[in-house]
């Protein structure tokens, strides 16, 4: 009786500790670990769910997350509650412009390492092309398209979070799900949002 009470005890002491250490304005959110079927870690996503409450799900379409077996797909994962959200769409294999062309016609470019594409502040989202050749197909490209509701709405700190995610999801996908060539190489960190050229 006295272990089962010191138990209790204790229980209620970690439960006190768990609330008290919550930042302030933070909510309850409950989510899984992983989601996308198991392809992200949900770590690298709740920071763009700070103000979220309820539970976090996910809906895949088109295959998700594809793969090189089902080339010209265009696979989503969303991921979201109630009022917020975070999407994922792949393009394989993809075709972009030029980096000095994206750089002459973009408002924002993006890069990481080898990668590079474009940051759409209407949309509240970045797009990277990330090399993945494909047979007899050199040049193919991963393009990976990920936004937040959060950024689009102009959440103060939310572009750098997004800027984090996008980093991950791209090493992800291009290392463990496409498995492209030089994926290896992709460097670890933010993917970097830089002033262009362009208006759009």
């Amino acid at each position: 009786m006295l272990v089962l009470s010191g138990v209790l005890v204790l229980s209620l002491v970690a439960v006190a500790v768990v609330w008290w250490d919550r930042p302030d304005g933070e909510h309850e959110l409950s989510a899984p670990e992983r989601v996308c079927r198991d392809t992200f870690s949900t770590t690298n996503i709740l920071p763009l769910f700070r103000e979220a409450e309820g539970d976090l799900r996910s809906d895949v379409m088109d295959g998700w997350p594809g793969g090189l077996k089902k080339p010209n797909l265009a696979p989503v994962c969303e991921v979201y509650t109630d009022r917020m959200t975070v999407g994922f769409r792949i393009s394989y294999p993809g075709y972009p412009d030029k980096l000095r062309e994206v750089r002459k016609e973009r408002k924002h470019i993006t890069e990481l390492g080898e990668a590079y594409g474009s940051y759409s502040e209407t949309d509240g989202a970045i797009i990277l092309d990330v090399p993945c050749p494909a047979p007899g197909e050199p040049d193919a490209t991963l393009a990976l398209n990920v936004g937040a509701s959060s950024v689009r709405e102009g959440e103060k700190g939310s572009l750098p979070k997004l800027a984090d995610l996008t980093g991950y999801a791209a090493r992800t996908l291009a290392q463990k799900v496409y498995k492209c060539k030089g994926a290896e190489k992709l460097p670890e960190g933010p993917v970097h949002i830089k002033k262009g050229e362009g208006t759009r």
